[in-house]
């Protein structure tokens, strides 16, 4: 509770100084409204009814609750930083609950060294959006600790379409195994995202390492096809603990929009994951953000989007998909644990920025 009063009193604190920045004369190289280029608030809500074959799960709650500040800094330097405001302590590290804290460099437009903590370097679309853009998702995406301290380098193409990504990140293991953060486990990443035409990219290798000297491959592909209304995109995830270890755990994810007006559109979602990894069951590797060994996943399902007003700074959800997942247990039976899930809910943006420009431009 503690911690919530003072990040409340600090966010109050740096919107109260940007409004008395924002309207006082610029002076000097960078003006304020660079440095603070972005502040938002972003809230969502839903309520949820899961349907087992037990007794059904039926509730509100509170999803996301986002502050984001940014801007430039001169020199080619900018930065950003993304709080998602929680209740937990940090417990491996500092900026525990912080998704986003880092500062970019730029010396050439084609150029841009990058320190901080920020997403690591993984392809897929949907493991690039927003996680409070994201409706049922892989199991991948929901045990993934993907925020980490990092360094990374970037080559952007002339025409800024292609993006090359080099990084250098502390493992997820360090998450998985509740090391500290000085346990010297490290992932190294090489990162595509590009455009050509309607065809959009977001591919990956990574190596993580899970024990000192030992590493996991993951690699991602993700491809999307981006027309004025439609979109459709797929993403293909997988791991090798090592080379005799390819094609048994890996997950396919897939989401497809029709945008009947600006403001709303339906779209359909369908994603399966297995690992069938006898090098994962019984080893001292932890599965982390892989299924468990053994185990199949499956998700499909239909939901909707609805912007009320033309700023869209409010937006209206709903969907329903079906949840099923199959194992094998030690003594070689099977078991299927499947069930319905129906969810409404909001989200919400206040875009401080554009407010006190609006203040300071009258």
């Amino acid at each position: 509770m503690k911690h919530n009063i003072f990040l409340f009193k600090y966010i109050q604190i740096i919107i109260a100084l940007t409004a008395v920045l924002f309207c006082s004369p610029a002076k000097g190289q960078v003006r304020w409204q660079d440095a603070f280029s972005k502040i938002k608030l972003e809230v969502r809500a839903d309520g949820e009814l899961t349907t087992t074959d037990s007794t059904p799960n039926l509730g509100l709650q509170g999803k996301y609750f986002n502050f984001m500040l940014g801007g430039e800094l001169g020199g080619g330097f900018s930065y950003y930083f993304k709080q998602r405001i929680v209740a937990e302590k940090g417990s491996v590290a500092f900026f525990d609950n912080t998704d986003f804290i880092y500062l970019d460099y730029k010396p050439t437009k084609n150029w841009r060294i990058r320190f901080g903590k920020e997403a690591m370097a993984l392809g897929g679309f949907e493991y690039d959006a927003s996680p409070i853009d994201v409706y049922f998702p892989t199991n991948l995406w929901r045990n993934i600790y993907c925020f980490q301290m990092a360094a990374h380098a970037a080559y952007i193409s002339n025409d800024g379409n292609h993006t090359l990504v080099a990084q250098v990140s502390n493992s997820p293991y360090v998450n998985y195994e509740e090391l500290n953060y000085d346990a010297g486990l490290v992932s190294y990443n090489l990162y595509w995202a590009g455009q050509i035409g309607h065809w959009h990219t977001r591919w990956s290798t990574s190596m993580m390492e899970y024990r000192w000297g030992h590493f996991l491959n993951m690699t991602m592909i993700g491809n999307e096809l981006v027309y004025d209304k439609w979109d459709l995109y797929i993403d293909v995830m997988h791991h090798a603990l090592d080379r005799d270890d390819w094609g048994k755990n890996f997950g396919f994810v897939s989401c497809a929009n029709y945008y009947f007006t600006p403001r709303f559109n339906i779209f359909v979602k369908g994603m399966y994951e297995q690992n069938k990894s006898v090098e994962s069951i019984g080893s001292a590797v932890s599965p982390g953000h892989q299924l468990e060994a053994g185990h199949t996943s499956a998700r499909y399902g239909l939901g909707l989007e609805y912007f009320p007003n033309e700023q869209k700074n409010v937006r209206l959800h709903a969907y329903a998909c079906r949840m099923t997942d199959q194992y094998t247990d030690l003594a070689g039976e099977s078991h299927l644990d499947a069930s319905w899930n129906f969810n409404i809910g909001a989200t919400w943006t206040v875009d401080v920025h554009h407010i006190l420009k609006n203040i300071s431009e009258k």
